[in-house]
């Protein structure tokens, strides 16, 4: 099973051990299909190469992008999530109440961003409202600074987006949703085509039990402060 760092998904903590809402799900369904999974973490990039190399592996947590859809057996929705606009509290001169609101203002983000050809649809420009950068800290430190008026953020994901710069959410102001499709909101466990289908098959009757046992949003609950 690869997975990689993507709080609070799949992540490793101040302990040295892998936990996340997806890594709990993921272990229950290994459990419960009594089938012995060996996690291995590391980068995305490496990760996802690995798991078309290995032909009895897994990934998680993964988009299930059009392209990729042929290229695995998939079992999900593992955990959803909705995408927002955000400003700092102290920033009462960014005023947005409607999606078209938030082009008045300068949004950062990773240069290639998945979000990127959206935020273009909705009226963001290179270099004028839109500002791209090669790295995540870099715009976070000018939205902290001032310097940028909005970041995106996924409702799970932006606690720990903001943590490494001791910004809490009491200090920012979620605001409108950025609308995307389900492909982008959802994250799965994708099977390499090689993992025999009785073994897929035994994990897709487990996750049936499970989300028969427990919401799977219940999962998400112990990572969403902390």
């Amino acid at each position: 099973m690869y997975t990689d760092q993507f709080a609070p998904y799949n992540f490793i903590n101040e302990h040295g051990q892998l936990v996340g809402a997806n890594y709990d799900i993921v272990n229950a369904l290994c459990i419960k299909a009594e089938v012995e999974c060996d996690f291995k973490v590391m980068p995305w990039k490496r990760a996802a190469m690995l798991v078309h190399k290995k032909p009895y592996s897994a990934i998680f947590s993964m988009a299930q992008h059009t392209n990729r859809i042929p290229l695995f057996n998939w079992l999900g929705p593992l955990t959803t999530a909705r995408t927002y606009f955000y400003k700092l509290k102290s920033r009462p001169d960014v005023t947005v109440n409607t999606l078209n609101d938030t082009t008045l203002y300068s949004l950062g983000m990773v240069r290639g961003d998945i979000y990127q050809s959206l935020v273009k649809k909705i009226g963001f420009i290179n270099g004028q409202n839109l500002m791209t950068f090669g790295e995540e800290q870099q715009y976070i430190q000018l939205f902290i600074n001032n310097k940028i008026d909005l970041i995106l953020g996924s409702e799970h994901v932006i606690y720990n987006q903001l943590k490494p710069y001791n910004v809490s959410l009491l200090d920012v102001e979620q605001l409108t949703e950025l609308p995307v499709s389900n492909d982008l909101k959802d994250n799965y466990l994708a099977f390499n085509k090689a993992v025999p289908q009785h073994i897929v098959d035994r994990f897709q009757r487990a996750f049936k039990v499970l989300k028969q046992e427990r919401s799977l949003g219940s999962f998400i609950a112990p990572y969403s402060n902390n």
